[in-house]
């Protein structure tokens, strides 16, 4: 029997998992291992306040590929999930809370554990996977998974699907005595944040916005500081009923001349009554073969100058989401900067606005960091990732977002041989595809993986 060993059960690892148990036509054996013991949440679902929602709509968040509307259909045959959907509105086009999203895919989990066949078993592993060695066989290569509680298991493939990395570090000093929520994926934390104390948030992207919201929530009186280097939010979703197609004969190789055809296409697309999201959505089915064809010269421009920008127009909220930071914006309590912290103190932050001669001092009590993860794939405090790097059965793509992969997800070597045995989707194989952190991202690299491993 097949032993195929996925290590991470957030998305990818339960997606990685769902898809062989669907596919698989001979016995295999899979172990699901996660430290945490949290099987099929992940970080972005492990919220426990339904004001989280999902950054797209229900019809577009089935875990598979090729059953768009599995996830729909659950939401339909679930009672719990009906307390929280929109009656009036169909349930496809409806942001769901993300707390629901985790317990469709721990029922995903759960229904395997429950329907187990002589074709398929699976096995929760709460432990880190914390070294690992190959070997060589007379039929190939195997294995062998050295655990926390150093009990050890063979696997003839390895997936390494852990998810983003830690939360990325403070660029300026910050003093001992500041009161700092360091995990922005730590949401209960802000329980322990007074109405009346002036909050401080490093980052303008969604996990700001998760902030935000859950300060509103607990009714927050006094003013939030939200800081990034541009000062940009993620814009909104809307209803768009014209599509864009691109065209890839017209697709231009440079980043400066892409950026101009970009544009030059959303002027067109709204004169005939489109809108520019339609063209992004568009776009970003193209972007693993953009990426994987872009100079390095171009890949360093794009993170340097134009991820901002990116990330805002790719990565949207709700629009009711929207109109909540427009309002607090008005009256004065959310104020977002353009600029660069210096220093945290006890009781206030020195910030340079951007184009400003001078620092600007705020009073705050609170300091959160919502950066988001690291931009490279950073493998400090990740025991398993060190190992296979250091012992070369991986290498870093050329800007270290990412190990080196096949497009069938198969790790590289740092001398870009692939390997047979260990493999990798998500966010590690950013540095191959870009758009790898995004559930129809990963759905597709899980299908594929999946095809691929039991092809084999």
């Amino acid at each position: 029997m097949r032993r195929i060993g996925i290590i991470g059960a957030g998305f990818s690892g339960t997606a990685m998992a769902a898809e062989l148990y669907r596919l698989a036509e001979n016995p295999i054996e899979i172990f699901l291992f996660d430290k945490s013991g949290y099987f099929g949440t992940g970080a972005a679902y492990n919220t426990p306040y339904a004001f989280h929602l999902l950054n797209v709509r229900s019809k577009d968040m089935s875990l598979f590929e090729d059953d768009p509307r599995h996830f729909v259909n659950w939401l339909k045959e679930s009672g719990n999930a009906q307390t929280y959907l929109e009656k009036e509105q169909q349930v496809g086009e409806q942001f769901a809370p993300r707390m629901l999203y985790a317990t469709y895919l721990k029922d995903l989990l759960n229904t395997m554990l429950a329907n187990e066949s002589g074709k398929v078993k699976l096995k929760l592993i709460s432990a880190e996977v914390i070294d690992m060695t190959l070997a060589d066989h007379s039929s190939g290569q195997s294995a062998k998974l050295m655990l926390s509680d150093h009990s050890e298991i063979e696997v003839d493939k390895v997936v390494l699907a852990v998810g983003n990395g830690t939360p990325a570090v403070f660029p300026f000093p910050v003093s001992k005595e500041v009161k700092c929520i360091n995990n922005p994926w730590d949401y209960t934390a802000l329980n322990q944040i007074d109405r009346d104390a002036p909050v401080l948030i490093v980052g303008t992207g969604l996990s700001m916005i998760d902030a935000v919201l859950t300060l509103n929530q607990q009714k927050h009186e006094a003013p939030i500081y939200a800081v990034s280097r541009h000062g940009l939010l993620p814009l909104p979703h809307t209803q768009t009923d014209k599509p864009a197609v691109s065209d890839d004969a017209r697709l231009p190789q440079s980043l400066r001349d892409l950026c101009k055809h970009l544009r030059a296409t959303i002027e067109a697309h709204a004169n005939e009554g489109g809108d520019w999201r339609s063209v992004i959505a568009a776009l970003r089915l193209k972007l693993p073969a953009m990426w994987a064809g872009a100079s390095l010269t171009d890949k360093k421009r794009f993170l340097r100058h134009l991820m901002p920008y990116w990330n805002v127009h790719r990565h949207r909220v709700h629009h009711q989401i929207n109109n909540m930071l427009v309002n607090l914006a008005a009256k004065g309590q959310l104020k977002v900067l353009k600029g660069r912290i210096v220093s945290v103190t006890k009781d206030s932050a020195m910030v340079r606005e951007r184009h400003a001669s001078t620092l600007t001092e705020i009073k705050v009590t609170w300091l959160i960091n919502c950066m988001g993860p690291g931009m490279d794939i950073g493998i400090a405090h990740r025991p398993l990732a060190e190992c296979i790097v250091e012992r070369g059965y991986a290498g870093f793509d050329e800007l270290k977002l990412g190990f080196m992969v096949t497009p069938t997800c198969a790790l590289q070597d740092a001398k870009g041989v692939p390997s047979s045995v260990l493999y990798s989707l998500g966010p590690p194989t950013k540095g191959m595809f870009w758009e790898s952190t995004a559930v129809p991202d990963i759905r597709k690299q899980s299908l594929i993986l999946a095809k691929a491993l039991l092809a084999s």
